[in-house]
């Protein structure tokens, strides 16, 4: 969903993208590419998309760059719905950004198994300190922990489930919006200007 133009102009000119324009002037072989050679490279490796889209998620930016389609009175009835309709999942495909990628490489396990470590530690130190169940209750405060630890395992294995699920809905939805918007400017629904960001 993003578009060619802007994001060499981006590379070319916005020094966020430093790392990647260094990239791709050593692709090229040239330290100083035109937009439009940036632009073919872009068109036939796709790695540079995927580092450029990878910068954004850091720098919590959207890479999806469309614009929502204005719906006009003198429009016929199935335009106005196709419209509304690819409005919709472009608005979706914003809010589902952070899911485009799979979980694989998330720090999920970091995050939630710190929080369990935090707990137990936390923990470990009211009783060491403030009680005697160490000695008298012993065997209930080593459940207490496993327990501490079954949960934080069960709350890794949620959210990496909820990652896939909504890593799936992402690409389903990528998919057939890319198709709507074919089928928009085939049908000359609106233009490519009418739909993507521009510069």
């Amino acid at each position: 969903m993003v578009n060619i133009k802007k994001v060499a102009h981006q590379l070319k000119y916005d020094g966020m993208y430093n790392t990647v324009y260094i990239e791709v002037q050593e692709e090229l072989k040239n330290e100083d590419p035109s937009l439009e050679e940036i632009e073919n490279l872009l068109n036939t490796k796709e790695y540079y998309i995927w580092e450029y889209k990878e910068l954004n998620r850091y720098g919590e930016l959207s890479s999806v760059h469309a614009l929502n389609l204005e719906i006009k009175e003198n429009e016929e009835k199935d335009i106005k719905e196709f419209k509304t309709k690819l409005n919709d999942n472009v608005q979706q495909l914003k809010n589902l950004e952070n899911f485009e990628v799979n979980s694989k490489n998330s720090a999920y396990s970091i995050w939630i198994g710190s929080v369990g470590v935090m707990v137990i530690f936390m923990a470990h130190n009211i009783i060491a300190l403030f009680s005697e169940y160490y000695t008298t209750h012993g065997t209930l405060v080593y459940i207490s922990y496993a327990i501490i630890l079954w949960l934080t395992y069960w709350g890794y294995r949620k959210a990496k489930t909820n990652h896939e699920d909504q890593h799936a809905n992402y690409k389903t939805l990528h998919k057939n919006t890319r198709e709507m918007i074919t089928i928009g400017l085939n049908n000359k629904y609106f233009t490519h200007e009418e739909f993507y960001q521009g510069i």
